[in-house]
């Protein structure tokens, strides 16, 4: 009975902790934890396909996903990179109808998801208005974080999309190390750290190795690390 609700406490942590179901009564916590269907999934596995129909939401309890346009000419890019807390296929609570997938989601890690069902959702919404403020929220969010992308895909140089890449991984899942240094595992590989960056993968390669050279990072154990942290912020172009 104790490892049960030992269970149902560290659930119930999971559901509450910066995902849309915070702020919702408590009381509504044991009928969302009854409806969702939770998956694991291994790094490289894909949760849903691009063009395929959605018929729910996924929320991330553990790891790290990738959003995956496919384009026309065969090539993929990265959107993005989700994680605990972040909910994908909102898409599909937003009409009635069935809609689809406009990209892949795949496991950059081994991760734990819940699917909720969209009849699920929109049941919660229209009984619990603060569920729909927290998706708009979250939903706010993402847009930001696209937009700021996209503007730095179009007016940076390679240099500093590169620098402002790894920033980027530094705020989110970096270690700091000291006041200017930080160890940033690398749950990616280069292929797609250069798609984040937005430029071909030898010219990724190389600009690492400039930025080693002038000893702003260290490639090493999988891992890097910025040795210095100010230069390196300032080769994205965001401070003078």
């Amino acid at each position: 009975m104790r490892l049960l609700n030992v269970y149902q406490a560290e659930q119930l942590h999971l559901l509450k902790s910066n995902s849309i179901f915070s702020n919702l009564p408590n009381e509504v916590f044991k009928e969302i934890d009854a409806a969702k269907i939770q998956s694991n999934y291994k790094k490289g596995q894909t949760i849903y396909f691009q063009g395929s129909p959605l018929f729910g939401i996924y929320c991330i309890h553990s790891g790290m996903v990738k959003r995956v346009k496919s384009l026309d000419n065969g090539d993929e890019t990265i959107i993005s990179l989700c994680e605990k807390g972040d909910f994908l296929g909102g898409q599909a609570i937003l009409s009635d109808s069935i809609t689809k997938a406009t990209y892949s989601v795949i496991a950059v890690v081994d991760s734990t998801l819940s699917f909720y069902d969209k009849t699920f959702i929109q049941g919660l919404l229209k009984k619990y208005p603060q569920l729909a403020t927290n998706i708009i929220s979250k939903y706010q969010d993402c847009l930001e974080k696209d937009e700021i992308r996209i503007l730095s895909l179009s007016r940076k140089s390679v240099r500093e999309r590169v620098a402002e890449t790894i920033i980027n991984l530094g705020s989110s899942y970096g270690n700091e190390l000291s006041e200017n240094k930080m160890n940033i595992p690398l749950n990616l590989s280069r292929i797609e750290l250069s798609s984040l960056a937005g430029t071909a993968h030898e010219t990724f390669t190389r600009t690492l190795s400039e930025f080693q050279k002038e000893g702003m990072i260290k490639l090493m154990n999988g891992a890097i690390v910025v040795t210095d942290h100010k230069e390196l912020m300032f080769c994205t172009g965001a401070a003078s």
